[in-house]
């Protein structure tokens, strides 16, 4: 399993326990319980950078992709996660569950195949597959409530408590 590691105090580094250190160089906040990030990517061939929105309480770890040269073909990715906000750090569990939302509007629910093999070599608990199909039903909530605009919806739900995508 993924795990990210934001420090809030320096601002400075998105931290992937695989060994990468990405720096968090244009704007890292919080607001509201949820975290707004912006950072460029160095060397990638297709993203020049990327803004999230990360909803703890909804299980939500979003990414809208900035392309190189041209727009990025997808929308947002989303990533279904456990979220701990300890204070100084945000530790982010990937919980393998996907959505790619087109620019189109389309989207596709991906890495089922890798959700099914960490439930069945017992890497995720009962606990966690239950918060990646909550994550999951916050997403499809959060596609069908934004009317066409997920990016201002999701930007509406970092900046006013209570806005968007409600837990239930």
């Amino acid at each position: 399993m993924k795990r990210i590691l934001i420090h809030m105090p320096s601002r400075m580094e998105q931290h992937i326990l695989s060994g990468s250190i990405f720096p968090i160089d244009r704007r890292l906040e919080r607001l509201h319980g949820n975290i707004y990030l912006e950072r460029n990517f160095i060397r990638h061939p297709s993203i020049a950078g990327a803004r999230s929105v990360i909803l703890p309480r909804h299980h939500l770890w979003v990414l809208f992709f900035e392309g190189q040269g041209a727009p990025h073909p997808w929308l947002c990715y989303m990533h279904m996660a456990q979220i701990r906000d300890e204070g100084d750090t945000v530790v982010i569990e990937d919980l393998y569950l996907d959505v790619i939302v087109e620019r189109d509007g389309r989207w596709h629910l991906v890495d089922v195949d890798e959700f099914r093999a960490a439930i069945a070599s017992g890497e995720l608990t009962a606990e966690q597959v239950q918060v990646a199909l909550k994550g999951l039903e916050n997403a499809c909530r959060v596609v069908e409530g934004a009317g066409g605009d997920l990016e201002a919806y999701l930007y509406e739900t970092v900046a006013l408590e209570g806005v968007g995508c409600k837990t239930s």
